[in-house]
């Protein structure tokens, strides 16, 4: 019985012993996992081997992808990508030598260790975007290859288009030649002849993009491969497709005239009705007026409307004219101020402020138009004025006093006239 007790004493006292050693063992494994879990650069350190594995391999395929891009493309497209490889290795080589002082038998500080860490980090994920980039400009690059015969196919269609709207607007053209004086029609005078060169340029590029296309499609059972030499097919249509834009732009400019001027010829008929009406009150002024010398002055104003009124009877020049009919307006206005209340001066500002904006709108596009078509010979002094030009109608437009708005008016249009006299200096000089 008594070595019985001794056993299942010797037995709990094992069982005691393991226990306790598993309490231990647990305890130092928690207070380890604890300390690892509190220390950053442990996760850094695993980021970067991370980053370290994958960006050497990165460089590996990039640089079989380059013998790929090379052979397809040529030296002059895939120097920025070998440049990327060069960079990456130079920067991976780095990476590696301080992983290798990381790892080796000297101890080193805690901050110089998160330093190189860092270092590391940096390197690897500023190579990885890099390399990333030039694989897919060359992914972006391919993909333009494999659609180039849908893609020029598309500028085909749209260079038959603008060819049959260059006629449509060819006839435009002619018929603002015909209506109106040539001032009036000087900003588009040679737009047809600028469209036709960008167009012809246009049809040239597709033409040549077009036989490179059929030529490359013989080759390799039709892969797409590129002399290094030559422009791309891609190339060739990007190119064609700006011409093209070109060409539409000189179009565009002609269309948006015919437009302006058919407005303006509207405000001329309309400012004349209302002047005739400012006509008959300034007669009634003139004949019983407050004093003398309003009488001369309006007299005086009289004459100029009359004089407005019965010259350009087809309109040729409705910009002109209207500056024409502005200003006897004005003229008269100036003379009845005097003569007539507050409230009548009000009204004949808001009727003198439509054909003033008329003006000014009208001479801000046609100045606007023949700077945007011939930009790269413009300076600055005249964008500057124009772009007052289209603040100050703006500010017109907003401007509740007919009074002020119509002298914002006056001056914006005066803007857009210099611009214009300052663009075609401009482009004389050249």
């Amino acid at each position: 019985m008594g070595g019985h007790l001794s056993t299942v004493a010797w037995i709990v006292g094992l069982a005691a012993f393991i226990v306790f050693v598993a309490l231990v063992g647990g305890g130092f494994w928690l207070i380890s996992r604890r300390k690892s879990a509190a220390n950053p650069s442990t996760d850094s350190q695993k980021r970067a081997n991370i980053l370290l594995v994958q960006v050497d391999d990165l460089v590996k395929d990039a640089a079989n992808e380059l013998d790929f891009a090379f052979a397809q493309f040529g030296e002059a497209r895939t120097r920025d990508f070998k440049a990327a490889i060069d960079t990456a290795k130079i920067s991976l080589a780095k990476s590696f030598s301080l992983q290798q002082q990381l790892d080796d038998a000297f101890p080193d500080s805690e901050i110089k260790r998160q330093d190189w860490i860092s270092q590391i980090i940096h390197l690897c994920e500023t190579s990885r975007a890099s390399i990333q980039a030039q694989e897919q400009a060359f992914v972006t690059l391919r993909g333009q290859e494999e659609n180039a015969p849908e893609s020029l196919e598309n500028l085909e269609t749209a260079i038959a288009a603008a060819s049959k709207r260059s006629n449509s607007v060819e006839t435009i053209a002619g018929k603002l030649r015909s209506n109106f004086d040539p001032a009036a029609v000087a900003s588009i005078a040679d737009n047809l002849q600028l469209s036709a060169k960008e167009l012809s340029a246009a049809k040239e590029l597709a033409a040549k993009a077009s036989k490179q296309l059929a030529k490359r499609s013989k080759q390799a059972g039709g892969a797409l491969e590129s002399e290094s030499q030559s422009p791309t097919v891609p190339e060739l249509i990007q190119s064609a497709s700006i011409h093209l834009s070109k060409s539409e732009e000189f179009l565009s400019a002609i269309e948006h005239l015919d437009s302006q001027l058919q407005e303006a010829v509207a405000a001329v008929r309309s400012l004349k009705d209302s002047t005739a009406a400012n006509l008959a009150e300034a007669r009634s002024l003139r004949d019983a007026p407050p004093d003398a010398t309003s009488s001369d002055q309006i007299a005086e104003s009289i004459k100029l409307v009359e004089a407005a009124l019965a010259t350009d009877p087809k309109i040729a020049d409705p910009l002109a004219t209207l500056e024409t009919l502005r200003a006897a307006n004005a003229s008269l206005d100036s003379s009845m101020a005097g003569a007539r209340n507050q409230q009548r001066r009000l009204e004949g500002a808001r009727t003198a402020l439509v054909g003033a904006m008329v003006a000014a709108k009208s001479q801000l596009a046609a100045t606007d138009d023949y700077i945007n078509a011939r930009r790269s010979g413009v300076g600055a002094e005249a964008r500057v004025r124009l772009a007052e030009a289209d603040r100050l109608l703006k500010v017109a437009a907003a401007e509740s006093d007919p009074v002020a708005a119509l002298d914002i008016a006056r001056r914006s249009a005066t803007l857009s006239r210099d611009a214009d006299a300052l663009a075609r200096f401009d482009l004389m000089r050249r």
